[in-house]
């Protein structure tokens, strides 16, 4: 059975302006209301920028509505931010949950993995990587050789994950960090075929990286 409880972090340390927000979103989440909880998590984050923990917040909500896409650019955005390894676990393992729960079990896995890696004494993760490879392997047997041409296919309609693996990239090619975009593009490949949609951005991204790096 899969273990999908996330971490939360419901306390802040703000600015005056800012923590009224900030309470106000932890009641709107903590009542259920994940609409209202983002919207002033948004407003915290405009006063408090470089709070880490409103953007991990901010996820959470995000991922109790069904939104994909943009939690998995929070968590993103939180991990980018904080330095120790157990906090930057926490945004791997809530990614890989979410990723989890739509069944898309490939991506999942990678980030159980990232999560194990920065904190190998996360039990949950541990369960929830096996689970997930155990989903990868069973799925590998119904698809055997369907998949033998894909090649040769057109690129595929890119998941919500894809997209969100492809802006956060695209911050990073803001920042000049090329090398780190081309190798989360890869990262992202690996663990999801239909990031193959963005290969003209990911080949972009290469050329540039190798220009830099020889420079």
């Amino acid at each position: 059975m899969l273990r999908l409880s996330t971490y939360i972090v419901l306390f802040l340390l703000l600015t005056a302006s800012a923590a009224n927000d900030g309470r106000k979103a932890n009641e709107a989440y903590e009542n259920g209301n994940y609409e209202k909880a983002e919207e002033l998590f948004l407003a915290a984050i405009e006063q408090e920028p470089e709070n880490a923990r409103l953007y991990f917040n901010l996820g959470n909500a995000q991922a109790k509505q069904g939104k994909v896409e943009e939690a998995i650019q929070s968590f993103m955005e939180f991990r980018a931010m904080v330095e120790s390894p157990e906090e930057k676990a926490m945004a791997e393992y809530n990614i890989g949950t979410l990723l989890a729960e739509g069944k898309k079990w490939k991506p999942a896995a990678s980030h159980f993995k990232n999560a194990l890696k920065l904190n190998p004494s996360e039990s949950d993760a541990k369960h929830n990587y096996e689970r997930a490879l155990a989903e990868i392997d069973k799925n590998e047997e119904n698809q055997e050789g369907q998949d033998q041409n894909q090649q040769d296919q057109p690129p595929p309609e890119p998941s919500e994950y894809a997209i969100a693996m492809k802006k956060r990239a695209e911050k990073l090619v803001e920042q000049r960090k090329y090398t780190e975009a081309y190798n989360l593009m890869q990262q992202a490949l690996k663990a999801d075929e239909t990031v193959r949609a963005f290969n003209d951005f990911i080949e972009r991204t290469k050329n540039v990286a190798e220009i830099d790096t020889n420079s």
